[in-house]
């Protein structure tokens, strides 16, 4: 070890540039007067320089080798660092071409200072060939490895191209300069020496590396690379992708990356893919295509979602590209039929065969997932579209929460991209099992994960329940206007149907013996799904948007259940529920004789004195005949018709009645929550703040009858509120608009903490919709928005989950970011709420983003030029988290000792 501290000290006194090295006042002094003497002397003194260095390091190797036990401190590992660096700036970098390398200026200081140095072509030839000569050495020895291939792996490539690859002069005299045939000779054979170590290279170097330091090669800014080396680098970055593995080190040298995680990123996977979809190297197309497709082959069995997704890309384009190709065809059916129901029916299974494992489940689901944030969507949906039956059969019996998170997402954008013609048969198909029932393929799902079975047709069993709740979660989660309008019509026209098979079915049964027992069959069990589907539907705030701008989806369903099915009471209140939704937007004059049609029906039920539609009938004809409604006996039907009045007072007074029939819990007003709900979303539309007001404090009064209808509109209303910001010009009315939307978060937070514990389940859109108020283009805004969140997480009682991390990310950015003063105090002020809610959980939930929150925190509040009350609340926030790590650390152990008496075993005495 004695031997190794020494060449350390030898190592350091001939690198200190500022002790007595001879190296420093040679190539930082100009000698003006004789050029050729300076030129001599620095060749000299650097030739020497660097030698010293070799030879000390070269000894450094050798005990190393002799001792592989020897290890090298951190304080060494950086004295060879620097060494290297030396030798790079001082040897390697001033001898190449102009082009080739990148610019010392750019990578260190000591590289900006340097001067140019006045060496002949002869002595840069002979300095480069002795630094890479010891390169060859030191890549022998880990340590040195190491350093080269991670700091300097660029200059050795830099170094090796010029070495190998450099164009020679033909021996004979030119300007300045003449080659003899020794000197050709000796430069040819220098050549092939260094070919064989640049192949070694990069064959053995780790190719995701070698790549991105060639690309930076190819690419240099400082002086466009010459002709030769672009030449190399094009023909070797070909000739690596074509090897095995080729093409994933291409996708791990763009997209691999240490930083944070920023998504995809589509520039890269774009230039990687134009990349593939050129042939490279010398073979013909279709054996690279079969190259590239088995390499693409082997990277969709690799689990990264960055990965999965670039192949995905690079497959669309092949088929793009090529769509004839026999490797791409292959490639393209066993990644996109995975789940083909044909395919799997026609299989030839013993009944109880596992068709496909969990694993594979999951790994080709993930696959699919991958698909979906693909630019070409509509490619993608056509090759993802036959495998949708039996991925609604998977999602149906998934409990995994990730896995149903992906199935549902890819179901859902599958049904949102089929045609109107073709998502009819497919709803009947998922919620009756018309085609699934015979396939002889089933689900199971074990703790590991889903299996897919083939089992006999008669032990195939569809669970038409399960079914229709699956139908309904993914219906919930779609924001697609067409795709809810076109669900709807389907659902109406497939309800109108299976009444028709009913009533049929009923005649039969008259004929039948009065002892036969009288069971539910398939159609009776269908129709009770359509019939709950449709409630749901009718209920969600979807629809009454699809409703006011295509009306004309439900008049075949209301006509049908109000004139040729009167005895079915619950569709005839969907149908009521309908109309009376309708009618107030319906401007399509071509409705008016169809809707007088309907007029001695409704009055016929208006009048029915146990009939419980009567209300609904009344306010269909009030509108139909276009009449005031009459003045009611009850509470409720006053209330309404104020609404309906023309003054605005009016209408004022009946939305605040509305609203206090809901919170006395009126029994009519809560049975027409619904309508009542419609009526108040019209009312935002007035730009009268005073009505405006009084609609939301309604919606809000209904909060515990319909909660996820009301936060939704709540929050559309609090991030856009209906009147138009961009027609004001006036800045009372800006300011009008402003007390608007922070009145719209109080009332989102009243409802939270009305909610209570159920708001746990809304969590999310309370969080997302403060999050966003947040990056608010208004002071004001945003500092409510922080406020609001607060409040929010204390109604949660701070289980807030994964989202605590961009919580900490949005606050982070407004304390250093914001000029705000208000919102840089309430950033603050959220901070020292959430350590006082989160308590001892703190330190659990935080976890890596404590010690960046602390550094802030302690940063503000030792800052004398910053505000005064954000220092306050710094300083509070620090305390909170100093209880919490005391109290952690030195938690209270409870010193009462229980003692129980032998003789009287219940009685317990504390010491």
């Amino acid at each position: 070890m004695s031997q190794i501290n020494a060449i350390f000290e030898r190592i350091e006194n001939i690198t200190n540039i500022n002790g007595e090295s001879e190296l420093i006042p040679i190539v930082f002094q100009h000698h003006q007067s004789d050029i050729n003497n300076e030129a001599k002397g620095l060749f000299s003194s650097l030739k020497t320089f660097l030698h010293n260095i070799f030879n000390e390091i070269d000894e450094l190797a050798s005990c190393i080798k002799n001792d592989e036990t020897v290890l090298i401190s951190v304080k060494n590992q950086k004295l060879l660092r620097t060494c290297f660096q030396f030798i790079v700036s001082l040897g390697i970098s001033p001898c190449l071409v102009p082009g080739l390398g990148i610019s010392l200026s750019k990578r260190c200081t000591l590289g900006a200072l340097l001067p140019p140095q006045n060496l002949s072509d002869d002595q840069k030839y002979e300095i480069i060939v002795d630094c890479i000569d010891f390169f060859v050495r030191s890549y022998t020895v880990p340590v040195l490895k190491n350093i080269i291939v991670t700091f300097h792996l660029s200059d050795y490539l830099a170094a090796l191209i010029q070495l190998c690859f450099a164009p020679l002069k033909k021996p004979g005299v030119y300007n300045n300069y003449r080659m003899t045939e020794e000197t050709y000779e000796k430069l040819n054979m220098d050549r092939q020496k260094y070919i064989q170590v640049y192949e070694y290279l990069v064959n053995n170097c780790f190719q995701p590396t070698l790549m991105k330091e060639l690309l930076v090669l190819q690419n240099v800014c400082d002086h466009t690379p010459p002709a030769f080396v672009k030449k190399v680098i094009a023909k070797e970055l070909s000739r690596r992708l074509v090897v095995p593995g080729g093409l994933l080190s291409l996708i791990r040298c763009f997209i691999d990356s240490y930083e944070m995680d920023t998504g995809i990123e589509w520039k890269k996977i774009d230039i990687i893919c134009k990349l593939i979809a050129t042939k490279h190297g010398y073979t013909n197309e279709t054996l690279y295509l079969q190259n590239i497709c088995s390499q693409l082959k082997q990277i969709f069995i690799v689990n990264n979602s960055k990965y999965l997704t670039t192949a995905i890309a690079c497959l669309i384009t092949l088929i793009e590209r090529y769509p004839n190709s026999e490797a791409v065809k292959a490639l393209t059916s066993e990644v996109f039929d995975s789940f083909k129901f044909e395919n799997i029916i026609s299989g030839s299974h013993l009944p109880g065969t596992i068709i496909l494992t969990t694993q594979e489940i999951d790994h080709k689901i993930q696959i699919f997932h991958s698909c979906l944030c693909l630019a070409n969507q509509e490619i993608v949906y056509k090759f993802l579209s036959p495998n949708i039956r039996v991925l609604f059969l998977l999602g149906m019996k998934c409990s995994n929460g990730d896995l149903k998170r992906k199935l549902n997402e890819i179901l859902l954008k599958l049904l949102e991209h089929i045609s109107k013609d073709e998502i009819a048969p497919l709803i009947k198909t998922f919620l009756f099992g018309n085609d699934l029932r015979s396939s002889g393929i089933k689900v199971e799902e074990y703790q590991a994960g889903l299996v897919l079975k083939s089992s006999t047709v008669t032990d195939c069993f569809y669970p038409m329940d399960d079914a229709l709740f699956y139908f309904i979660e993914i219906f919930k989660e779609s924001t697609d206007r067409n795709f809810v309008q076109v669900v709807l019509e389907t659902c109406l026209q497939i309800h109108i149907d299976l009444s028709i098979k009913r009533k049929k079915c009923q005649d039969e049964t008259l004929l039948s013996q009065e002892d036969d027992p009288v069971l539910l069959n398939d159609i009776d069990k269908q129709y009770i799904n359509i019939l709950h589907l449709l409630s749901v539907i009718s209920e969600s705030s979807k629809i009454s948007n699809c409703l006011k701008t295509c009306p004309l989806i439900v008049i075949n369903f209301v006509e049908y259940f109000l004139q040729h099915n009167e005895e079915n009471s619950e569709s005839q209140t969907i149908a009521l529920i309908l109309l009376n939704t309708i009618l107030p937007d319906l401007n399509d004059l071509s409705l008016n004789v169809r809707l007088k049609n309907l007029v001695p029906t409704l009055e016929k039920i208006a009048h029915a004195e146990y009939n419980s539609n009567r209300i609904l009938s009344k306010e269909a004809l009030s509108m139909i005949l276009g009449e005031k409604i009459q003045q009611g006996n009850s509470a409720y039907e006053k209330a309404v018709s104020d609404v309906f009045d023309v003054l605005l007072p009016t209408r004022a007074h009946g939305i605040i009645e509305l609203t206090k029939l809901i919170d006395v819990q009126d029994a009519e007003t809560i049975s027409k929550r619904h309508f009542v709900f419609c009526l108040f979303q019209e009312q935002l539309k007035d730009v009268d703040s005073y009505v405006y007001l009084a609609a939301i404090n309604g919606i809000a009064s209904l909060a515990l009858h319909c909660a996820e209808d009301v936060l939704a509109v709540l929050c559309r209303e609090f991030l856009n509120i209906s009147t138009q910001i961009v027609d004001v010009e006036t800045s009372e009315m800006q300011n009008k608009i402003q007390e608007l939307r922070m009145k719209v978060g109080d009332i989102i937070v009243k409802v939270t903490k009305r909610l209570g514990d159920m708001c746990i389940i809304h969590k999310t859109l309370l969080l997302n919709t403060m999050l966003t108020g947040c990056r608010d283009e208004d002071p004001l805004i945003r500092a409510s928005a922080l406020s609001n969140l607060a409040e929010i997480a204390l109604a949660l009682h701070y289980k807030i989950g994964s989202i605590i991390y961009e919580l900490l990310l949005c606050i982070g950015s407004i304390i250093e970011t914001d000029k705000a003063i208000e919102c840089r105090r309430a950033a603050v002020m959220v901070i020292s709420s959430l350590l006082k809610g989160l308590g001892k959980e703190t330190l659990v939930q935080l976890e890596d983003n404590l010690l960046p929150l602390y550094r802030t925190l302690n940063k503000l509040y030792k800052d004398i030029n910053e505000d005064d009350i954000v220092r306050l609340h710094a300083q509070i926030a620090l305390e909170e988290l100093n209880d919490i790590v005391h109290d952690f650390l030195f938690s209270k152990i409870d010193m009462n000792k229980p003692v129980s008496m032998l003789n009287q075993s219940k009685e317990i005495i504390y010491k």
